[in-house]
């Protein structure tokens, strides 16, 4: 027998309940450890909870408010004629401002960064700035740059005050600074303003959206969701909690990549120009009007849950539906996750002491999939999304070590008895069921407690589905081998606590006292099944 061969016999012999509640306790401090320190786990399972998104049935409706101002790839080729290549002198875009302001919208977001003036065009800068000093609509991205600049940064609140949040949620004048790429027109630095930046997580998919950040003053900057949202919902109609929220929040997708009606810039321009668009341009009157590029050239696209390239433009339309539907997906938090996590173990570890191991072999399958089902079930208009995975994969987990741990213990209570000091027996007995899993779990159990010495003596059988046992006389069949003092002191016992159901022989003189090789031992069971199997009870 090799060194790891007397490993795995060690392991076995060990008591059941120790071993159950040692793993236990050994995947809950890794699990603590794991949330605590070391966050090797991302506690969500990134590429299922994608899955889950798109296979949702039920996902929040558009908003019937939200339309694109599309500048697709159809629109640069038609516009291209006239302006040439992007970007355009920027009177196109104070033409399609006018126009659409005329009409009265809720608000005008654009998806556009204005941070360079247009050194071939002052003119159509000049015109743009003029049209949005007459715009009181228009909401204007800005570009954050990583937090560590910020000390370094001589922008304050005194120079972009569209860019912080409402003075009521002001915690102090601010004293501040802030890093980003600001606005170069003046009229545009002076409107409401928003930062735009995609947050994406470790795999490069952008899944959440950030509408706040509080700054070292304890004031806070605002998203272009945030802003817009701020400017449609009516007074005391936003929440305190989702106005002051400012982490990143689970985006709530729509049910595909493009929910929102798009119309094209260049049918927008020809309207406002008093040219015939190529198709219908809708009014925009109380509209909520996201201006943003669609085009791949114009490189404003991402991965999300939804698609592998979506349109930027479009999951801004989806925060700032979010934002003024004050519609939040809820994560868990960490700690949470970890507690369900342990709790199952716990109730785990309970079933086998009062179970067996064998009796949640199901289990292996069904849990996980139940608990990915509930977070799925989540996904599907809940308000808090259930990520389970972190208790699934420490239940599958648990659970295989276990079976595999189980594996070994009756690998050792099955093995041939050592030679004897005394006189030996040969137990006899018969199951109503096949000795597989749960009863021979409970048979070895009850020689755990009763009789340590004593080994069981049975048939393999091994069935795969949907196959069955093609002789479950011969498995019903077994036999206990060891010192005749422990099985004539506690057959008693050992048959109550295997149930009534038991019929069992009297105990056999076995000869161990040099070892009993295999084939002989197994002889005495056939001839003790045959004998005495069915002719006595439990009682004797």
């Amino acid at each position: 027998m090799n060194v790891f061969q007397r490993l795995t016999l060690r392991l076995g012999a060990l008591p059941a309940r120790r071993v159950t509640w040692a793993l236990m306790l050994g995947f809950s401090v890794w699990v603590l450890l794991d949330v605590l320190v070391f966050r090797v786990t991302s506690g969500m399972a990134l590429s299922s909870f994608d899955a889950m998104v798109r296979a949702r049935v039920v996902a929040a409706a558009p908003d019937p408010r939200m339309v694109i101002v599309d500048i697709d790839e159809a629109t640069l080729a038609r516009m291209s004629k006239e302006f040439g290549r992007w970007p355009w002198p920027r009177d196109t875009l104070a033409t399609v401002l006018d126009h659409i302001e005329k009409q009265q919208p809720a608000a005008i977001a654009w998806d556009i960064v204005f941070s360079d003036a247009d050194r071939l065009s002052p003119g159509g800068d000049a015109a743009f700035n003029a049209a949005v000093a007459r715009s009181p609509h228009s909401h204007f991205a800005v570009v954050r740059l990583p937090l560590a600049n910020d000390t370094t940064s001589a922008l304050t609140r005194a120079q972009l005050p569209g860019l912080w949040s409402a003075p009521e949620l002001a915690a102090s004048p601010g004293t501040s600074t802030v890093a980003l790429i600001a606005p170069v027109l003046p009229a545009v630095a002076a409107s409401r303003l928003g930062f735009n930046n995609g947050y994406p997580d470790a795999d490069g998919v952008l899944r959440r959206y950030r509408y706040r950040e509080t700054l070292p003053d304890g004031n806070q900057i605002q998203s272009l969701a945030a802003a817009v949202a701020t400017s449609v919902i009516a007074p005391g109609k936003n929440t305190a909690r989702d106005a002051r929220f400012d982490k990143d929040e689970l985006i709530a997708w729509r049910k595909t990549q493009e929910a929102y009606p798009r119309i094209s810039f260049a049918d927008v321009f020809a309207q406002a120009e008093g040219d015939k668009p190529l198709a219908a341009v809708p009014s925009f009157a109380g509209k909520v009007v996201v201006i943003g590029a669609t085009a791949p050239s114009l490189h404003d696209i991402h991965p999300t849950p939804l698609a592998p390239l979506q349109a930027g433009v479009e999951t801004l339309a989806t925060a700032i539906d979010n934002a003024i539907s004050q519609r939040v997906v809820h994560e868990l938090p960490r700690w949470l996750q970890a507690a369900l996590a342990i709790a199952l173990c716990m109730g785990i570890a309970l079933w086998v002491q009062f179970k067996s191991i064998d009796s949640l072999a199901p289990a292996l399958v069904a849990l996980p999939l139940a608990l990915l089902g509930l977070g799925y079930l989540s996904l599907n208009g809940a308000p808090v999304f259930l990520d389970l995975h972190l208790a699934a994969a420490l239940a599958l987990l648990f659970l295989a070590v276990l079976r595999y741990w189980n594996g070994l213990r009756q690998q050792y209570w099955r093995q041939p008895p050592a030679s004897a000091d005394g006189p030996a027996a040969l137990w006899p007995i018969k199951g109503a069921a096949p000795w597989l899993g749960e009863p021979l779990d409970r048979l070895i159990d009850a020689l755990e407690a009763h009789a340590p010495d004593c080994r069981v003596v049975v048939a393999d059988a091994n069935v795969a589905w949907p196959g069955k046992l093609l002789w479950p006389e011969l498995v019903c069949r077994a036999g206990v081998v060891g010192p005749a003092q422990q099985l004539h002191s506690n057959r008693a016992v050992i048959a109550a606590r295997l149930g009534a159901q038991l019929v069992a022989g009297s105990p056999l003189p076995v000869p161990l006292a040099g070892g009993m090789a295999r084939d002989k031992l197994a002889q005495a069971c056939w001839l003790a099944w045959a004998g005495e199997g069915e002719s006595t009870s439990t009682n004797q």
